[in-house]
Order: structure tokens, then sequence, then C-alpha cells
């Protein structure tokens, strides 16, 4: 993943293993509903009033997930909050 431009006191946040845990965790979760209910990335995202670039980006485990974006995937994929940040069922390769 590409180093995206950040404010250099806030790097280190960004690379620490919790960080990281989570933005995978709820990517691969938000893969797994997506492709469990036979949508496209297209259509994820219009359900979950977000562009398809951000959607892709949360799937890729590469996007800061803000409350606001973590609400729309929950509205979106009508799932509680929980179910997106539970341990992932099995790693992608």
């Amino acid at each position: 993943m590409a180093e995206r431009r950040r404010k250099p006191e806030r790097r280190a946040q960004y690379r620490t293993a919790t960080y990281r845990t989570i933005v995978v965790r709820i990517g691969m979760n938000v893969h797994e509903l997506r492709l469990a209910r036979g949508w496209t990335q297209e259509e994820a995202a219009h359900r979950c009033e977000m562009s398809t670039r951000l959607f892709q980006l949360v799937e890729a485990g590469e996007s800061n997930l803000t409350l606001t974006t973590l609400a729309r995937l929950c509205d979106g994929l009508d799932v509680d909050l929980a179910r997106l940040a539970r341990p992932a069922k099995a790693a992608r390769g």
C-alpha cells in the first residue's frame, strides 16, 4: 500500500498492529457480506451511499474508517457494527 499523505505526527498510528487489524478485519467482513449478497462493488457502494473507490478502499483494508463511513456500511449492508468488527472467517490471499 502506498503511503498516503498524513500528518507526520500521526503516521505511526496508522502502522500499529491494532489499527491494521481493525481496518483489515472490517474490510474482509465487508467483502464477505457483499459476496454473500451477490453484489458488485458498484452496487454495494451505491447501497452504502459512497463512491465505488471508497468502497474498494474499505474492502482492501486501505481506508481510515470514520464513524460516518462505518454507519453507511452498516445501513447499506443491513448489519450491526459488531458484525463488521468481528474476527473474519479466513484471510484472503
